[in-house]
């Protein structure tokens, strides 16, 4: 072989393992992960939504359209559409005393909400119908409507959280349960603290991503996850920066999950 090719190879050989190393800088954490729908169009195989982590598939019911997410692609949802997830045991939050839920989003709308009651209630991704926790919107609470809310007895409910998004514009929005409190995080910044009354409780493992049986959210989402146990502000951080996983769990090869998007 001509030295030149040789040294072809060894060049892309070298950048290939750069890209590699960067990516895997900016990956998700997997300790504790139970959960995660990237929404992505290679995950979505007519109505049936892949956990690219676990076993807990979905189903979506509605209509929905797929779009460019912040990571590689999105889901857009219309308030009445939603990825309905049974769960497994993974998901059984029950009498647990930690627990962290994220995902990107991007409000359709300044009041991003169809729901039973004015303004409330979009949920972006929950265990609403269960009576566990919600990460979600509630038009009701002014100046903090994006909020994440906890069973027993619905805590945080009344605007636990952090103001409504810009339309248009994507926003990154972590519920954690630890230590005795609850905390919520905007784009990997903590913005609010509560005392909580634990331990959690849920009667199952339904899970809802975009729509419960209280309303539903009008935008984007993408890249949802969730842990068994609570993320701390470091890690918090780190999947805010994540570009989701350059190898799966399922043992697929797996692209750089994506540019992110603007």
């Amino acid at each position: 072989m001509p030295e030149s090719s040789v040294s072809r190879i060894i060049l892309v050989f070298v950048i290939t393992v750069f890209m590699c190393a960067n990516v895997a800088k900016a990956e998700l954490i997997e300790d504790g992960l139970v959960g995660y729908w990237s929404l992505d169009a290679n995950t979505t195989d007519g109505k049936n939504v892949e956990d690219v982590w676990d076993d807990n598939e979905g189903t979506i019911t509605g209509d929905y359209k797929k779009a460019v997410g912040r990571v590689g692609d999105a889901m857009e949802f219309d308030g009445l559409t939603s990825v309905d997830i049974p769960g497994t045991d993974s998901l059984n939050f029950n009498g647990e005393d930690e627990l962290t839920v994220a995902a990107w989003v991007n409000a359709g709308t300044d009041d991003p909400v169809v729901g039973v009651v004015v303004g409330c209630c979009g949920t972006i991704v929950a265990q609403r119908d269960v009576n566990g926790w919600a990460l979600r919107y509630d038009g009701r609470n002014a100046g903090l409507e994006m909020e994440f809310i906890v069973c027993p007895g619905w805590q945080g409910d009344g605007g636990f959280g952090t103001s409504r998004l810009e339309v248009g514009e994507w926003h990154h929005l972590t519920g954690v349960v630890g230590d005795g409190k609850m905390f919520f995080y905007l784009d990997g910044e903590l913005v609010n603290e509560m005392t909580f009354g634990g331990p959690i409780s849920t009667a199952g493992t339904e899970t809802e991503i975009g729509h419960a049986n209280d309303g539903g959210f009008i935008g984007l989402i993408d890249e949802v996850v969730i842990y068994d146990r609570a993320l701390s502000e470091e890690e918090v951080m780190q999947i805010y920066l994540a570009e989701g996983f350059a190898v799966d769990s399922k043992g697929k090869l797996a692209v750089c999950w994506g540019e992110i998007k603007k």
